[in-house]
């Protein structure tokens, strides 16, 4: 496997992680406004995914189509701190927050000079969308702790 697929895949499989978890939030919570955001957070982070696949693809590798097994164990420890709780919507945001600083990481990370060009170039096509879904999370997290 080349270096551009590599790197393209762990994207891939970051935003798989934030998808699931996403996906699962939005089923669990009963804010309507909450779960609304978390489904289009999902779906956006599928949508950039769907074209680093195309990438990957055409480099000739198989794209990767879940996430890390990292990713499953802090999904149920959100489901654990969201049990006990009394605000499990709370333990979910703040959860998916810290997801979305490791998806901006590994996009900030695929803009260094020591990437591939075309790693470059689709890592900065889609920072200013992970970099607003970073900051609408976090932006939550503060409001729901104020």
């Amino acid at each position: 496997m080349n270096k551009t697929a590599k790197t393209l895949n762990h994207l891939v499989e970051a935003l798989n992680d934030g998808i699931d978890f996403h996906q699962h939030a939005a089923k669990e919570t009963s804010h309507p406004g909450y779960r609304e955001l978390f489904q289009r957070m999902a779906a956006l982070k599928g949508r950039i995914a769907a074209d680093l696949k195309s990438e990957i693809a055409h480099q000739g590798v198989e794209p990767d189509q879940d996430g890390t097994w990292l990713g499953s164990i802090r999904k149920g420890y959100a489901d654990l701190k969201a049990s006990l709780k009394k605000d499990s919507d709370a333990a979910y945001i703040a959860t998916l927050e810290e997801q979305e600083d490791r998806v901006l990481e590994a996009f900030r990370d695929a803009l260094d000079a020591g990437q591939p060009v075309r790693v470059r170039e689709l890592a900065a096509r889609h920072l200013p969308e992970v970099q607003q879904m970073h900051d609408q999370m976090r932006a939550l997290k503060k409001a729901k702790a104020a």
